[in-house]
């Protein structure tokens, strides 16, 4: 079933969050900003749960300049590793294009590494294109 994030949630998306990083997250960083995004009318944090969080996706609004309605970026998607295969992901890829049309947004836009060509192939059978490069700089 999929719902709207909550606080009770913390731990299994901090879980999810470090397997999509493949790392272990700061964590009073990470409690911080999902308690924030909680918060905040431009963030939608979704859950898909039976019985724990088995997936989960983060959702940004944005109010660019140089566009002619407000944006959405899918900002994490992550489906616990032994569920994979199972439609989680595709049902919350469904759930936020709803979401993202019900508020009249213009597009849906999101970045994923180069070397997670799964992802890749997933978001290109949901229609998205590969229209922008993505540079990063660590500071």
């Amino acid at each position: 079933m999929i719902e709207k994030a909550s606080l009770e949630d913390l731990d299994d998306v901090y879980e999810l969050i470090c397997v999509l990083e493949n790392k272990d997250i700061n964590r009073e960083h990470f409690n911080q900003v999902y308690k924030d995004g909680l918060n905040n009318k431009d963030v939608i944090f979704l859950v898909y749960r039976k019985e724990k969080v088995l997936g989960f996706l983060s959702f940004y609004v944005h109010h660019y300049l140089h566009h002619h309605k407000d944006t959405g970026e899918i900002v994490e998607l992550v489906v616990s590793p032994e569920y994979r295969g199972l439609r989680i992901g595709d049902r919350l890829i469904k759930e936020i294009e709803s979401i993202a049309r019900s508020l009249n947004l213009e597009q849906i836009e999101l970045s994923t590494s180069t070397y997670r060509l799964k992802a890749h192939q997933f978001y290109e059978k949901h229609g998205y294109e590969k229209g922008h490069y993505n540079y990063t700089k660590d500071l």
